[in-house]
């Protein structure tokens, strides 16, 4: 069976808190799940056929290129070449407050309904302006902590997900078998096919251009995988969720099924 290297719901209570904490000097930027060899592999495959979709750059994003392939791998190298060669998908943020921290670099496989050819050029505000609550309740706290993020610390926090398949790839152009394997779910299938994914997210900014590297780390079980307790907090915090959130998170048409095969599974 397999665990989830970070699980996020600690309370059965849906909360929009930020929920960012300052990695230890024992933790590391990188990490590795037992997926480490497949997901290499299938980032390979999807930037060898199409690159522009899964990644891209900017004239100002050179040098910050650059300095995360030093920082992550000891050799200076384009961001699409560095991600080929760790487990996270990797976004270069400029460094500068009063654009709004604007993306100028990303290579993303394995993105949750959005891609990177979409988001580039975008500020912090506005690619998170789709978010249910985050203008009213994080925009403000985002903001603040990445105008006054110091080089030589590094934050993180977990992001969560259910998605009713198993595919890393959760962009755009993977909806229509997705929304064929969502049609699939049912009463006997429902937690062994739908998929608690999580993203483990980190901050830091880069000492030498001053720019920002967000990494993304990718980490899914089936809902049935998950410990009993785990189940519980999901139950809860589904049932406590906002619709509007629900639905952005495209758990709303398969939320009630779900829900009814935690109950008998946490008896």
């Amino acid at each position: 069976m397999s665990k989830i290297i970070h699980f996020p719901l600690i309370s059965d209570q849906f909360s929009h808190q930020f929920g960012i904490k300052s990695l230890t000097p024992e933790q590391k930027i990188l990490e590795r799940t037992g997926e480490f060899k497949n997901q290499l592999a299938l980032k390979k495959a999807l930037l060898s056929q199409d690159p522009q979709y899964y990644s891209c750059s900017t004239p100002e994003s050179v040098l910050a290129e650059n300095e995360v392939s030093v920082m992550l791998t000891g050799k200076p190298d384009k961001l699409i070449e560095t991600s080929k060669k760790i487990q996270e998908d990797l976004v270069l943020l400029s460094g500068e407050a009063s654009p709004g921290h604007p993306i100028i670099a990303g290579t993303v496989c394995f993105p949750n309904g959005w891609t990177i050819s979409e988001k580039i050029g975008q500020g912090i505000d506005k690619v998170h302006g789709p978010v249910p609550g985050y203008a009213e309740v994080m925009s403000e706290a985002v903001n603040r902590m990445l105008k006054r993020l110091r080089t030589g610390r590094t934050f993180w926090r977990c992001n969560w997900a259910v998605k009713p398949s198993s595919r890393l790839d959760q962009s755009p152009k993977s909806m229509p078998l997705i929304t064929e394997e969502e049609a699939e779910l049912t009463s006997n299938n429902v937690s062994d096919r739908c998929f608690f994914r999580i993203e483990k997210q980190t901050l830091t900014r880069l000492p030498q251009t001053q720019n920002i590297l967000f990494t993304i780390l990718t980490d899914q079980v089936s809902v049935a995988e998950l410990e009993k307790w785990q189940q519980s907090n999901l139950l809860g915090v589904l049932r406590s969720c906002p619709k509007s959130t629900l639905k952005y998170k495209g758990i709303s048409s398969f939320c009630t099924l779900l829900c009814d095969d935690l109950e008998k599974r946490i008896k």
